[in-house]
């Protein structure tokens, strides 16, 4: 049908978005946390493959983040590519290649070994052929010792829904015009037949609100997530059967919420699995059970190589604050384990020591009167709400300052017409930050030396938008004014510190 490639939407262009998953220093310390060897030292020189990049925006933040490493990556839409090389071309970025080759393909002889190799949704969106092109790329040219980033649909979280999107996808199918079209259509067809008291909804009352949510979502994210002619979420034992032949084991959850969920999970898994979840792959499989979870993230490994030796700093790890201490909540909800109450007094007392830059643990463990023991239990807590997170060592730091710049004019200006990339690239972690459109403006007009308001309220006026409150567009500019002065100063004591620690701003560095 027009509009798939191997079972891949091609029609429509993928969204613009960051997804800190990708990242490489946040790998390392899943790795560290799990007892596994970690293959690249803090900061040190690396080689990275994103397969399937989409519109390549993580892939530009981290080049920049990491100037000291070489990135590669390949997807099937030649708009995709030309999109990144783009951006990369308008920030300078030499240490990213990209290309519109297919899997089969894309090992050309002229690759290197990678120490990373990352797929995000890739895996559940091609067909067979491509997945044992993917599993033979790794295969040839994953490092020993090497990782392996998979973000994918998991069964049995997406069961109920796979008869809903599998009626919409045949009805588009069977459609005409143009697939944003189509995919508008489909959905509002199965609207009509849950109108009609159609017994699929009844006995999962969960698909409605789904279909609900999915019809108020951009035809961009939807071709790709839920229209693609090869869809298929997979069982975890599955996939771990996929990727053995390439030497590849799991290692780790990606995510640090996952992780820190894992001690809480473990008397259920073995209440349940008995001596069977000796096997590592069905103990995982029994968590997308307990947890029906749809979206799994997770790093897989090849054994050997030269790790990186866990304690070869005496210090500890580098960590920065993500949050201001005034975020920190009195509880949380972590996504499968409920709510939680932080320990406030030593929580905020974390966030508070790290609003003076990032610190190494023993250090921080020291200026609050603590052993690193006692505060393990917290900071990994801490890392799991997303409140604090890896940082790097000083080192190289000019040198990821001065691309990251470089990179995030491109992304300010880019703000001044559209709403597309919401993120900044981040030296002091080798990461990256979301940040929203007006956050953006707002920080283009200090680094202009300009007020912030009044400079934000400008660049709309000029484009013919207004701001959103509550869903609704303001009308007056006194209105529109009003809510801007609001949210700026939100922004200017809550938010611009972190991103100053970060160093994702720039007022301070204009000559």
């Amino acid at each position: 049908m027009q509009g798939w490639t191997d079972g891949y939407v091609t029609e429509i262009a993928y969204t613009h978005g960051f997804h800190d998953e990708l990242l490489p220093w946040p790998m390392m310390a899943a790795l560290a946390d799990a007892g596994r060897p970690v293959p690249v030292a803090p900061g040190a020189s690396f080689d990275y493959c994103e397969l399937g990049f989409g519109q390549g925006f993580s892939l530009a933040l981290m080049a920049a983040a990491n100037p000291q490493a070489q990135f590669w990556g390949n997807d099937f839409n030649p708009d995709h590519v030309a999109h990144v090389a783009g951006l990369a071309a308008r920030a300078g970025l030499a240490n990213l290649q990209v290309s519109s080759r297919g899997f089969a393909d894309y090992d050309d002889g002229s690759l290197p070994d990678f120490d990373i190799i990352a797929l995000h949704g890739v895996w559940s969106w091609v067909g067979p052929t491509a997945r044992a092109d993917i599993v033979r790329f790794i295969d040839r040219r994953l490092k020993p010792g090497g990782i392996v980033y998979l973000g994918y649909n998991a069964l049995p979280g997406w069961a109920q829904y796979l008869p809903l999107r599998r009626v919409m996808l045949e009805h588009a199918r069977r459609g005409q015009g143009d697939l944003a079209g189509r995919i508008g259509a489909a959905l509002d067809m199965a609207g009509r037949l849950e109108g009609q008291g159609a017994g699929y909804f009844r006995i999962n009352p969960t698909v409605g609100p789904r279909r609900d949510l999915l019809a108020g979502k951009d035809a961009a994210y939807l071709a790709h997530e839920y229209f693609n002619e090869s869809w298929e979420p997979v069982y975890f034992t599955d996939l771990a059967a996929a990727l053995a032949p390439a030497g590849l084991r799991m290692a780790a959850q990606a995510r640090p919420a996952d992780r820190w969920e894992e001690a809480g999970q473990a008397p259920a898994i073995q209440a349940v699995g008995g001596e069977a979840v000796a096997d590592p792959d069905f103990a995982e499989m029994l968590r997308d059970f307990l947890t029906n979870r749809p979206f799994r993230r997770d790093l897989f490994q090849r054994e050997g190589g030269n790790p990186y030796p866990l304690g070869a700093d005496d210090g500890g790890d580098w960590l920065v604050a993500f949050a201001h201490p005034r975020d920190l909540p009195r509880r949380a909800t972590l996504p499968t384990a409920g709510t939680i109450d932080p320990p406030w007094d030593l929580s905020y007392a974390v966030l508070t020591a790290l609003q003076a830059g990032p610190a190494q643990v023993v250090a921080l463990a020291a200026a609050l009167e603590k052993s690193p023991d006692e505060m393990a239990p917290v900071l990994r807590l801490l890392t799991a709400l997303g409140l604090i997170g890896p940082a790097l060592p000083p080192s190289g730091l000019g040198d990821r300052q001065a691309a990251c710049d470089r990179l995030n004019r491109a992304i300010m200006a880019e703000a001044h017409n559209a709403d597309r990339l919401t993120a900044l690239a981040c030296p002091v972690t080798g990461g990256a930050v979301a940040v929203d459109r007006i956050s953006l403006l707002f920080l283009d007009g200090l680094a202009a030396g300009a007020a912030p308001v009044s400079f934000t309220w400008k660049v709309l006026q000029a484009a013919g938008q207004r701001v959103t409150r509550d869903g609704k567009p303001l009308l007056t500019e006194k209105q529109n004014l009003a809510e801007l002065e609001e949210r700026w100063l939100r922004f200017q004591q809550r938010r611009l510190p972190v991103l100053n620690l970060l160093g994702a701003t720039q007022q301070n560095r204009q000559g």
